[in-house]
């Protein structure tokens, strides 16, 4: 189980289909790599599903059903997706990830001593990259103008809040923070943005205009 689960509110909202494709990969990320998270998506969804077929009960006309039913022999049965085997260089990336890991993706160095990789999605509204920092390293202080939210994919990051391992979601904190990456394998994370970070550091702060273009 995670240390720092995500939200219920968020688990459902994921659940109904309500989130961007941004907080929503992040979720299916914390989702697939927490047991507790998935359990409950999984009641939750089948908790909407039962919802549905009473409501539908009530104004199902029953000749409608019956045509249905008939015609559900006439489906194909899907086969079994085959096992999912991730791209060598990428074991730390859980199944919801492997349609954003294009084959020209690659880590590039960011000023401040970490790597991104920016994913490129059809959400317009979020900034999605994947962030690795090597052990002891750190992104620069910073704090949220917007939602943030984190999910850990490999080793572990410390910062003002506590310490996060694999699975662990975090929307952001309100103050700043300055995360820090653990001893061990280098510290993978899913970052989605709604807003550019504002550095605060005294040199950082010379450079926001440039992250907030994007060039950073």
């Amino acid at each position: 189980m995670s240390r720092h689960p995500a939200p219920e509110e968020l688990l459902l909202d994921y659940a109904s289909g309500a989130l961007a494709e941004g907080p929503a990969l992040a979720v299916a990320l914390h989702v697939a790599l927490d047991p507790a998270a998935r359990r409950l998506v999984e009641r939750l969804g089948a908790l909407g599903g039962a919802l549905m077929e009473t409501e539908g009960d009530a104004a199902l006309d029953p000749a409608v059903l019956e045509r249905t039913l008939a015609r559900l022999g006439d489906v194909p049965v899907e086969p079994r997706p085959a096992p999912y085997v991730p791209r060598p260089g990428f074991e730390w990336a859980p199944p919801p990830l492997a349609r954003y890991l294009r084959p020209n993706l690659r880590w590039r160095r960011v000023l401040g001593g970490f790597e991104e990789m920016r994913l490129s999605t059809h959400d317009a509204a979020h900034q999605i990259s994947l962030l690795r920092l090597m052990p002891g390293r750190g992104l620069p202080v910073h704090r949220h103008a917007g939602t943030e939210h984190t999910v850990v994919l490999q080793g572990g990051y410390t910062d003002s809040t506590g310490n996060f391992g694999v699975g662990d979601f975090t929307m952001g904190p309100d103050s700043e923070h300055e995360p820090i990456a653990d001893p061990g394998d280098p510290c993978i994370a899913l970052i989605v943005l709604e807003k550019p970070i504002v550095l605060t550091g005294p040199i950082g702060r010379w450079m926001n205009p440039l992250v907030g273009r994007g060039w950073l």
